[in-house]
């Protein structure tokens, strides 16, 4: 039988224990909430890194952006070889310097889930032939040979995000490729398309190719060019979309970089007669554009001069409403003052004048700007882009059928 001190010293150990749990508890929970400030905090922390880099990034495109438009402006005036030499170094350490700021945009977005798919149905050519003609141009600089045969197949996917895929294959391709050329192609997988970049460049090592799509990773450091985070970025948003990524090399012979998407019925659309799409079509075309940076209003006002048109450039929505009426074409920034938007002045001046051809323009790449155009059926062009791009986009309104919205 128990005796008086056996129970007591039971019970005092039963305190004992409860005592100890309490604090236990207590000291979870102490570091649990801890744990979760350090996670707010870090969370936090990371959201204003990213609206940091991502207002940075805005302010620092601005100027790479004037920059190469008025370098393309100048290319067609110069008539001295040396000074076209020197204007093609000029305009390659610029289009470096965009490669890596888009670069860190990128990462910084990916980090941040800042990039969301918005996929759709469209026409692949027009993701690809505007990337054919910009780096047929960079391939000839090279002295490459570019290969690509155009396509009427439809896919389903994001057209901005495949593009920004495809542009990190092919500049790296040519960044790496001393001799011999570069091919854009598609062909059938299955009920899939492949679509490729070859090269002739050096090959990938196998040993290499396990780890080519890590950050900062770069096969051939030779020519001291990037940080090697296109193919990371490729990777990534490749897994936005749900569609897989190839490696074909062999040292020596070249490599082929490929995405696999979806294919899309196109719609019913009443046959037309051909149409010409070329660069003279805007030669002599009246264009209104609309920019609240002074820099490149003037830089973007050069370069459609030194293509042939006819340039009303002002800062602000009120000019352009007195001058939009007698304009075929209208190129808006997205972001004006006091809050306005390429969108809201393209809408107050259709119904005023009517719908004309028009291309937005933006530094701002997030999803919001991005809905906003496409949901008043605009074309998009992000800043900073190739001049080739920004020709294409005109051509193509200028020539399709039936493109001006109702």
């Amino acid at each position: 039988m128990a005796t008086f001190t056996d129970v007591t010293a039971f019970r005092r150990a039963e305190d004992a224990l409860k005592r100890s749990n309490e604090t236990l508890e207590r000291r979870v929970q102490d570091r649990t909430a801890r744990l979760e400030q350090a996670v707010h905090e870090a969370e936090r922390a990371n959201v204003a890194k990213t609206r940091f880099l991502t207002a940075v990034g805005h302010d620092l495109i601005q100027p790479l952006h004037a920059a190469q438009l008025l370098t393309d402006a100048m290319s067609q005036h110069i008539e001295s070889e040396f000074l076209d030499s020197f204007l093609r170094q000029i305009r390659g350490a610029l289009d470096s310097t965009d490669d890596l700021l888009s670069g860190l945009l990128d990462i910084s977005r990916l980090e941040a889930g800042g990039l969301v798919a918005d996929p759709r149905p469209f026409a692949l050519s027009s993701v690809l032939d505007p990337l054919a003609q910009e780096f047929a141009v960079l391939a000839a600089a090279r002295g490459l040979h570019f290969g690509y045969v155009g396509t009427r197949v439809w896919v389903h996917s994001d057209p901005l995000l495949l593009r920004r895929v495809l542009q990190n294959f092919l500049a790296n391709a040519i960044r790496y490729t001393r001799s011999g050329g570069v091919l854009l192609g598609v062909r059938r997988h299955g009920d899939r398309l492949l679509i490729g970049v070859h090269d002739s460049g050096p090959g990938i090592a196998p040993e290499q190719q396990a780890v080519v799509f890590e950050e900062f990773h770069r096969v051939d450091r030779s020519n001291g060019q990037g940080l090697g985070l296109g193919l990371t970025i490729a990777h990534r948003i490749a897994a936005l979309l749900h569609a897989p990524l190839q490696l074909r090399s062999v040292p020596g012979r070249g490599s082929a970089f490929s995405i696999s998407v979806s294919r899309a019925t196109p719609p019913e659309v009443p046959r037309t007669g051909p149409v010409s799409g070329g660069s003279s079509t805007i030669k002599g075309l009246r264009v209104l554009v609309v920019d609240n940076d002074a820099e490149a209003l003037e830089a973007m006002r050069q370069m459609l001069l030194a293509w042939g048109c006819d340039v009303v450039a002002v800062a602000d929505a009120a000019a352009a409403e007195t001058s939009a009426g007698d304009a075929g074409l209208w190129l808006f920034d997205y972001h004006l003052d006091d809050g306005d938007t390429g969108v809201a002045l393209w809408q107050r001046l259709v119904a005023t004048h009517g719908p004309r051809p028009t291309v937005v323009l933006s530094a701002d790449t997030g999803s919001d700007t991005r809905e906003a155009v496409r949901g008043a059926g605009l074309s998009l062009l992000n800043k900073p882009f190739k001049p080739l791009a920004l020709r294409w986009a005109i051509n193509h309104l200028l020539a399709a059928p039936n493109t001006l919205p109702a």
